[in-house]
Order: structure tokens, then C-alpha cells, then sequence
């Protein structure tokens, strides 16, 4: 995956996470609620964004 569109999905995660670990907490999204769901979207983001930064300083 190139860079550039590696840093947009991470932060495109980590922003989803954000909005529903705190915007909607208790609201079911099929089998999930908000808040651990967009918790692990945050966690996937930050590993993703982190990541991208180590391939650009590398490369």
C-alpha cells in the first residue's frame, strides 16, 4: 500500500474510533456496541498511522 494512502487510512480509522468510543457509547451495531468497537477501529489506526510513518523514514 503506498504511504500516502496508508497515513489517510489511519487516520480515517483513528477518527471512526474517536467518533463512536465517544459519540455513541451505547448504541448496537449488529453484534457491537459503539464504544469497544470504536476502540479497536482507534487501536488499528494509531498501529496503521504508526506504520506508515516507520515505512517513510525508511524509505
Amino acid at each position: 500500500m503506498n504511504t500516502v494512502t496508508q497515513l489517510l487510512v489511519g487516520v480515517v480509522l483513528v477518527g471512526a474510533g474517536l467518533i463512536l468510543a465517544l459519540g455513541f457509547p451505547d448504541t448496537e451495531l449488529g453484534w457491537f456496541e459503539g464504544r469497544p468497537l470504536g476502540v479497536v477501529l482507534g487501536i488499528i489506526g494509531v498501529v496503521d498511522l504508526g506504520e506508515a510513518v516507520l515505512r517513510r523514514r525508511r524509505g
